[in-house]
């Protein structure tokens, strides 16, 4: 069995998906900070009289309810704090949100017979993934193993297609050459965590509006430590980490270095890609004549690493939609390109246009 100790580096935000969110009644927000709270040690703490209005607004679930929860959580954010189970850095721009927004009626339910309900400002923020023993965010070995998984397959696939199938989607499962590839869950060495947004822009129009999210992320510059290992576990083919490295290399660093270009083919033609126009100045002048060292290569991990990140060079078939021409832009229609025609960057403002950083860029070195 070879063994290889790992230094992984964010280079930019990363948002490893849970499925899980934070929800404004189990969380405040004051100076800077997201503070997630114990609900029974913050009740236990509330006065006789709050106790009494906060029992009285969970028990009455109707759509002013979540209205008097928030009111009282706000009203009494010291006890919150107080009951504090993690603590995260958040952006200027979802401090502003939260004061303005969170509490406040969004819209009015209900049609023109129908008694009209308020509809409550959720403000859910996308959580990362967190390890369950400490609560530092950090890198599953999923994450990892799926990476390199997609840049190998399609090194191979560019060797000989024909192998791509006996290696990776044979019909006998343990003939799978990945069955040999084992990585460890990553050891956080210094992890920073902040919460922002998940902007979408257009990347082949001078376009600034789009859909926008609140997420939290691991932060760039965080560190982490894993070990990688290739089995002897006997198959018909065996894994080469010089092997990995190299499609890493010619899939995420050639990837990487086109995010920097101010031009790109779309559909036949060499047009404006506008993508680094939204990139900070710090990011653009430190990454944009980035060279990797000899014990170095890049992946991409994580929710909006984009369609070309995640697809092999040569299958990719990336479904767009088109929007329609009649009567609220509708019916939409799809076309299939070789390239995403958008693209999800991290921003402190949902109203920030040229100050934001891609996602999912790791910089994985071998110390070892």
């Amino acid at each position: 069995m070879n063994s290889y100790k790992l230094k992984l580096t964010a280079l930019t935000p990363i948002h490893i998906g849970t499925g899980e969110v934070y929800e404004p009644t189990n969380f405040v927000i004051d100076d800077g900070y997201l503070y997630e709270f114990d609900e029974k040690e913050f009740y236990n703490k509330l006065d006789t009289k709050q106790k009494e209005n906060f029992l009285e607004a969970v028990e009455a679930k109707t759509s002013d309810s979540l209205f008097e929860i928030h009111r009282v959580i706000k009203n009494n954010k010291q006890h919150a704090i107080a009951s504090v189970i993690s603590k995260v850095q958040i952006s200027k721009g979802i401090e502003n949100d939260y004061h303005h927004k969170v509490g406040k009626v969004v819209q009015n339910e209900g049609g023109r017979n129908v008694q009209k309900s308020k509809v409550f400002n959720r403000f859910q923020i996308e959580r990362t993934a967190r390890l369950a023993n400490t609560h530092q965010v950090y890198i599953p070995a999923s994450s990892i193993k799926g990476a390199i998984s997609t840049a190998y397959q399609e090194a191979i696939f560019k060797q000989d297609y024909k192998k791509l199938d006996e290696f990776f989607y044979n019909r006998q499962p343990q003939e799978n050459i990945f069955k040999n590839l084992m990585i460890a869950d990553t050891k956080p060495l210094k992890t920073f965590a902040i919460i922002g947004y998940s902007l979408n822009k257009e990347r082949f129009e001078d376009e600034n509006l789009g859909p926008s999210n609140k997420i939290e992320t691991l932060y760039k510059g965080s560190q982490f430590e894993t070990i990688l290992q290739i089995r002897d576990y006997k198959t018909k083919h065996s894994i080469d980490f010089d092997f990995i490295k190299r499609s890493c290399d010619e899939h995420y660093y050639t990837l990487f270095q086109s995010i920097m270009r101010g031009k790109n083919i779309h559909k036949g033609q060499k047009i404006d890609d506008y993508i680094n126009e939204y990139f900070s100045d710090n990011f653009y002048d430190t990454y944009k004549n980035f060279k990797l060292k000899e014990n170095q290569f890049l992946i991409r991990v994580g929710k909006h690493s984009g369609a070309r990140a995640v697809t092999i060079d040569g299958k990719r078939e990336i479904k767009v939609k088109i929007s329609g021409e009649g009567p609220r832009r509708k019916p939409n229609r799809w076309e299939t390109l070789e390239e995403e025609t958008t693209t999800w960057l991290f921003g402190a403002t949902e109203q920030s246009k040229t100050t934001l950083v891609p996602f999912g860029w790791v910089l994985c070195e071998v110390i070892s």
